[in-house]
C-alpha cells in the first residue's frame, strides 16, 4: 500500500514537470521565431546603415570631382570651348542624380525598416511582459505543488492513521458481532420461553372467563328469579305487597346491577342553556356525588360550579388557571377536592378546589395531552397523549412511574380501578387493554378511529366512539363487541367527541357534527334526538344520581336537560 502511494507521488510529479517543459515549448517558440527575425532585420539595418555610408562617401567624392571638373571645363570652355569635357560632366551629372535617387529610395527603405523594427520592438515588449506573467505562473505553480506536496505527506499520514483506526473497528466490530450472535441465540430463547408464558397465561384467563361467566349466569338467574318472587308479590293483596315492597326497600342493590328502582332520564327537556367559556368547550364532568361540574375549553381556564337541587341550576364556584393551552379533559378525584385537567400545552394539571390553587403540573410528554385520569384511589394519574406513549405518575413524588408505549396517538383513557388495568383509544382505530405488571396490550381493532372512552361502574361494559359514526358495547369479560349503536344523521365531529353512559346503564348518549344529540336505549337500541346547539357537540355527561344531563358543543354552551 505505501509503494503504491510512493509510485502515485512519483508519478504525479512526473506529469506536472512533463506538462512545464510542453508548455515552455509552446510558448517559448514564438519567441525564438521573433528574436531570429529581429537579428535578421538588425542585420539587414547594419547592412543598408553601411551602405548608406558608403554611398554618402561617393557623393562627397564625386561632388568634390564634379566642382573640380566644372572649373577646369569653365576654363577649357573659355579657352578652345572644349566639348569633351562639357559631355563629361552631363555624364558626371547624370550619374549624380542617379546616385540621389537611390539614396532617396534608400532613405525610404530606412524608413520603413525604423518602422518595422519599432513594431517588432512593441512586440518585444509585449512578449517579454508575457514571459514575465508565465514566470509568475509558474513560481505560483512551484508553491502550489509545494503545498500539494506537503497536503499529500500529510493525507499519507492520515490514511495510515485511518487505516489503524479502521482495522481497530473492524476488530471490534468482529468482537460485537460474536457478542451480538451470542445475544440473538438468548433472544430467541426468551422468546420462546414468552411464547410459552403468553399461552399458559391466555388459557388462565379463559379459565377466568368461564368461571365469571358461570358466575354471571348464576347471578342472571338469581336476579331473575328475585324478580319474578317480587312481581309475584307485587300481584297479591294491597297488604302484602305494601309489605313486600317495604321490605325491599331495605335491601342494599348488589355490585355491578343495574338500578331498576332509581333510573336514569332520558334527555329530552332543556333546564338551561348558557355561554360558560370564551370559546368553544371540550370538556365535561360531574364528581361523584353530584354537587360540582367541571368544564374546560379553548380559554385555557377550568371552571367548577355548584348544582343546587333546589335552586336547579348552576352557580359558578371558582376559575382554575395556569393552563398554557386548550384543556382536553377534566376530573374530579374520589373525594371531590381536586380536579385534574389534560391541556394541549403537553402537561396535566391538578388543581385543589378548596383554595383553588395549582398543586401539581405533570410535564414529561412531547405532545398535546388529551385525556387524564385518577389511578389507584387519587394517589396516581394515568395521561395519554399524541406523542404515542402513556404515562402513570406518582402524585405524592411528582415523578413519572411508568411510560407505556402504545405506537398510535392517545385519544382517551379509562382505568378499571386498582388491579383492573387501563384501556386507552388511539387513532389507527384500536383499543388497548393494558397489563401495568407487564406493561403489554391487548388489543381490539374498530372501523374509524377512537374518540372516547366511557367504562360501565360495574366495570364490566365499555362504550366506545369513533369516527365512523358508531358507538359501540364492548363486554369486558370477553373482550368481544355486543352491541352496535348508529343511525341515520348522526356523525361524530371532532376527534375528541365524548360518549356516555348513564349512571344505571340504560342509555348511552353522544352528540353530533350538526348540534343533535342522540340517545339510544342500551338494551333495544331504540334512538331518541333533539337539536338545540347551534354547533357540533364535543362532550356530554350524566349527574351521578342520573336526574340531570349535560351537553357541551363548539359554540362555548352548555345545556342542562330534564325529562
Amino acid at each position: 500500500m505505501a509503494g503504491e502511494a510512493a509510485g502515485i507521488g512519483c508519478q504525479w510529479r512526473l506529469d506536472i514537470l512533463r506538462e512545464l517543459r510542453l508548455r515552455n515549448k509552446r510558448e517559448s517558440g514564438g519567441f525564438s521565431e521573433l528574436i531570429a527575425s529581429h537579428g535578421k532585420l538588425q542585420e539587414q539595418l547594419n547592412a543598408v546603415q553601411k551602405e548608406i555610408t558608403r554611398l554618402e562617401y561617393q557623393n562627397n567624392e564625386l561632388d568634390q570631382k564634379n566642382a573640380a571638373l566644372l572649373s577646369e571645363g569653365s576654363s577649357v570652355s573659355g579657352s578652345s570651348g572644349g566639348k569633351g569635357n562639357q559631355r563629361r560632366t552631363e555624364e558626371l551629372q547624370s550619374k549624380v542624380m542617379k546616385q540621389a535617387e537611390e539614396l532617396v529610395e534608400m532613405h525610404k527603405k530606412v524608413g520603413e525598416v525604423t518602422t518595422q523594427l519599432a513594431e517588432l520592438t512593441t512586440q518585444l515588449r509585449k512578449k517579454d511582459n508575457d514571459l514575465v506573467k508565465k514566470d509568475e505562473r509558474v513560481r505560483e505553480a512551484t508553491s502550489q505543488r509545494k503545498r500539494l506536496e506537503e497536503e499529500l505527506d500529510t493525507a499519507k499520514k492520515e490514511l495510515a492513521s485511518a487505516q489503524q483506526t479502521n482495522q481497530a473497528l473492524v476488530d471490534e466490530h468482529q468482537a460485537l458481532q460474536l457478542a451480538y450472535n451470542s445475544h440473538e441465540v438468548k433472544l430467541k430463547e426468551v422468546e420462546a420461553e414468552n411464547d410459552r408464558l403468553r399461552k399458559q397465561l391466555m388459557s388462565y384467563k379463559v379459565k377466568d372467563a368461564d368461571r365469571l361467566n358461570d358466575q354471571n349466569e348464576k347471578f342472571r338467574s338469581d336476579r331473575e328469579r328475585q324478580l319474578k318472587e317480587e312481581i309475584e308479590q307485587a300481584t297479591r293483596e294491597p297488604s302484602v305487597a305494601t309489605a313486600t315492597s317495604k321490605h325491599s326497600s331495605d335491601k342494599k342493590p348488589r355490585k355491578g346491577s343495574l338500578s331498576v328502582t332509581e333510573g336514569s332520564i332520558c334527555p329530552t327537556t332543556p333546564l338551561e342553556s348558557m355561554e360558560v367559556h370564551d370559546n368553544e368547550v371540550s370538556a365535561l364532568c360531574f364528581d361523584g356525588q353530584g354537587n360540582y361540574m367541571a368544564t374546560g375549553g379553548a380559554d385555557k381556564v377550568v371552571k367548577v360550579w355548584c348544582w343546587r337541587e333546589g335552586l336547579e341550576k348552576l352557580e359558578a364556584k371558582c376559575n382554575l388557571t395556569g393552563s398554557g393551552a386548550s384543556i382536553m379533559s377534566v376530573q374530579f378525584d374520589h373525594q371531590s377536592k381536586m380536579v385534574l385537567a389534560a391541556c394541549n400545552d403537553h402537561a396535566s394539571r391538578i388543581w385543589s378546589i378548596h383554595d383553588q390553587r395549582l398543586k401539581h403540573t405533570l410535564t414529561g410528554h412531547s405532545n398535546k395531552v388529551m385525556s387524564a385520569k385518577f389511578l389507584d384511589e387519587s394517589q396516581k394519574v394515568v395521561t395519554g397523549s399524541h406523542d404515542r406513549t402513556l404515562k402513570i405518575w406518582d402524585i405524592h413524588h411528582k415523578t413519572c412511574a411508568k411510560t407505556l408505549f402504545a405506537g398510535s396517538s392517545c385519544n382517551d383513557v379509562v382505568t378499571r380501578g386498582v388491579r383492573g388495568g387501563i384501556i386507552s383509544a388511539h387513532f389507527d382505530k384500536r383499543i388497548r387493554f393494558w397489563d401495568l405488571r407487564s406493561a403489554t396490550a391487548n388489543e381490539i381493532a374498530l372501523q374509524g378511529k377512537v374518540t372516547s372512552l366511557d367504562i360501565f361502574p360495574d366495570q364490566h361494559l365499555l362504550l366506545c366512539c369513533s369516527r365512523d359514526d358508531t358507538l359501540r358495547l364492548i363486554d369486558l369479560r370477553q373482550n368481544a363487541i355486543t352491541a352496535t349503536f348508529t343511525a341515520p344523521g348522526f356523525h361524530v365531529g371532532v376527534d375528541w367527541t365524548r360518549a356516555a353512559f348513564s349512571p344505571d346503564g340504560q342509555y348511552v348518549a353522544a352528540g353530533s357534527s350538526d348540534g343533535t344529540l342522540f340517545v339510544w336505549e342500551t338494551f333495544s337500541g331504540k334512538v331518541k334526538t333533539r337539536k338545540e346547539h347551534g354547533k357540533e357537540i364535543v362532550t356530554c355527561a350524566w349527574h351521578p344520581k342520573g336526574q340531570l344531563f349535560a351537553s357541551a358543543d363548539r359554540n362555548k354552551r352548555i345545556i342542562l336537560w330534564r325529562r
